[in-house]
């Protein structure tokens, strides 16, 4: 079985942009919800300078960038913001294609950076967060956001990776286990408790194992197909060892947390 090729940069989502809003954690009328828990948590007012890195389609922005005084966003990928061009309705959106990496902004510009779902994406995350640091003002902040995903989803769609080994996550940024750890085990120190918003997803778990084969997650873009469908029925064999009725739709219950940081030594 051929391994594909390690990458160092950064993961580009060229290939999802039809798809992309449609597969991302929670669900359109929990929108509004998340908007606010991400202004509460970041400490956002109307005199922010505010900077989103990945800001991919704009689910995020489109909801802050209106409460704020200024939002720039960068991401690598010129189609996502494309289609983020599209939605707009008024929103004030400044927008530049650059990695995360090499922020193209001078020191000291942003009083908040925003990273959603972002840092797994980075392979040098490291150099993200010392751009960060230095782009952020003297008080500013970091604001780190991400999900933790209900058990039962969890367990089943780890059952993929673990059967194929730890190869596949050779090019991956932070792990999702590190998501809630990894910016103090930096030296960034939280500012205010994390802000959590719980979800339900209604999903048939057996759909499942057609997400994986049909590539919507990020994670299988760099599988051969004779991996993908490894892969596909290690997931079947759990989705049938963990729901009794894995056809039938199941209420999945996630969890979005919010919480912001000061770089070390500020």
């Amino acid at each position: 079985m051929s391994e594909p090729a390690p990458s160092s940069q950064s993961v580009a989502f060229d290939r999802a942009v039809d798809f992309y809003d449609q597969t991302r954690g929670f669900p359109p009328d929990q929108a509004a919800a998340i908007g606010r828990l991400i202004v509460e948590a970041g400490g956002l007012t109307s005199a922010s300078r505010t900077l989103e890195i990945g800001i991919g389609t704009g689910r995020i922005a489109l909801l802050v960038a209106p409460g704020v005084g200024v939002y720039v966003g960068v991401d690598i990928s010129a189609p996502m913001m494309s289609r983020l061009r599209a939605k707009q309705n008024g929103e004030r959106i400044h927008l530049a294609r650059a990695d995360a990496t090499r922020l193209p902004f001078p020191a000291f510009t942003f009083d908040v950076v925003i990273a959603v779902h972002v840092f797994h994406l980075i392979p040098n995350w490291r150099a993200a967060l010392d751009e960060v640091r230095r782009t952020l003002r003297p008080d500013g902040r970091l604001l780190h956001a991400w999900t933790k995903a209900d058990p039962a989803y969890q367990r089943v769609w780890d059952s993929w990776r673990v059967a194929l080994g730890p190869e596949i996550e050779q090019d991956v940024g932070v792990h999702w286990r590190h998501y809630a750890t990894f910016l103090e085990d930096s030296g960034w120190q939280p500012d205010g408790p994390a802000l959590t918003h719980p979800y339900t997803v209604a999903k048939a778990p057996l759909t499942l194992v057609d997400d994986l084969r049909a590539r919507l997650w990020s994670q299988t873009w760099r599988l051969t197909d004779e991996q993908i469908e490894i892969g596909a029925a290690a997931l079947r064999r759990a989705v049938e060892a963990e729901f009794s009725q894995p056809q039938a739709v199941h209420l999945f219950t996630s969890r979005f947390h919010a919480r912001a940081y000061r770089p070390p030594d500020r």
